[in-house]
């Protein structure tokens, strides 16, 4: 959270895969199914300043301190509309593949830390919960001011036996920066009552937390709902993400465990709904798990291991 508190975030197996190489022509060149992008090297800090929809990738290029031209290829396992962290993922996977073309080798924490900058960057503000759970994995204990991030250490087993998780798309979203300016501004108008709301959340991340480590799924279960509740007093809970809140809790057996929350900052983007069955609804869904690794290696692109098998 922005507001002094901690939040929970967690990583999922769906992924973002990043090829760099370098380029002896001085050109910046990135490849990905958002189309094609090309400048020179010495273009880059003009490039910055215009809206792109490689901009999370270029600002993350500028914090390397390119001497050279380099190429990236980028691949992703799910669509970026579904607000599923795909910029912080995206930063992330750059600068950890950077730093493997330049030093052969990375470090997790550091590319956090340089992804936050680099999201914070691009949107003005920004928590980068996302970026600790993308280089980190598993679930993170994170606040933003100053960034600490301590994952939540369940064994092999708790991963697998945790409750089925779906994330239903809202059909829209509204960009982070300004879902996060108009809860600033709401909150300038009562200031009492956001600070307590604050201050309610982090307890609620504390709880959730410890039950986690305890394997309380059923207690985790109703920290989500009541962090639900929470949003909703701030303002970012809106007719669709109710909507499809209210249908899950319906298909629900009675007395199964259940838990939704928005996925995000809220005003669109998922919703996170656990122990809950696909829904009849217009707009993509689907299950997740979570991923206890963060940024790692891999040995190819996965449509190069698609190529091959192909072969």
């Amino acid at each position: 959270m922005l507001f002094g508190h901690s939040a929970l975030v967690c990583a999922l197996t769906q992924r973002i895969y990043v090829r760099a190489n370098k380029r002896t022509d001085g050109q910046l060149v990135i490849v990905s199914a958002l189309g094609h992008f090309q400048c020179a090297l010495i273009d880059l800090p003009s490039q910055l300043r215009l809206e792109s929809p490689f901009s999370f990738v270029l600002q993350a290029l500028a914090l390397c301190e390119l001497t050279e031209g380099v190429q990236l290829m980028i691949e992703s396992e799910f669509e970026h509309t579904l607000g599923l962290g795909s910029s912080a993922a995206v930063t992330v996977a750059s600068l950890g593949a950077m730093a493997l073309l330049n030093q052969g080798r990375f470090d997790a924490q550091t590319v956090m830390q340089l992804g936050i900058e680099s999201i914070r960057k691009v949107q003005g503000r920004g928590s980068g919960a996302d970026v600790a759970a993308s280089a980190l994995g598993g679930m993170v204990k994170f606040k933003a001011e100053p960034v600490t991030a301590q994952k939540v250490q369940l064994s092999e087993h708790a991963w697998h036996s945790a409750p089925n998780l779906q994330l239903v798309y809202c059909g829209y979203k509204t960009p982070t920066p300004m879902v996060i300016e108009q809860v600033a501004q709401a909150a300038l108008h009562e200031p009492q009552r956001f600070a307590q709301l604050y201050e309610q959340m982090g307890a609620c991340i504390e709880t959730a937390v410890k039950a986690l480590n305890s394997q309380e799924w059923r207690t985790f279960s109703q920290s989500m709902n009541q962090y639900q509740s929470f949003m909703r007093a701030l303002g970012v809970s809106d007719a669709t993400i109710e909507s499809i809140i209210q249908l899950a809790q319906e298909k629900a057996p009675l007395g199964a465990l259940f838990g939704a929350k928005i996925a995000g900052s809220g005003l669109g983007d998922c919703v996170l709904l656990l122990g809950s069955e696909r829904l009849d609804w217009p707009h993509p869904q689907i299950s997740v798990q979570i991923d206890p690794q963060g940024l790692r290696q891999e040995t190819s692109l996965p449509s190069q291991i698609l190529f091959e098998k192909l072969l």
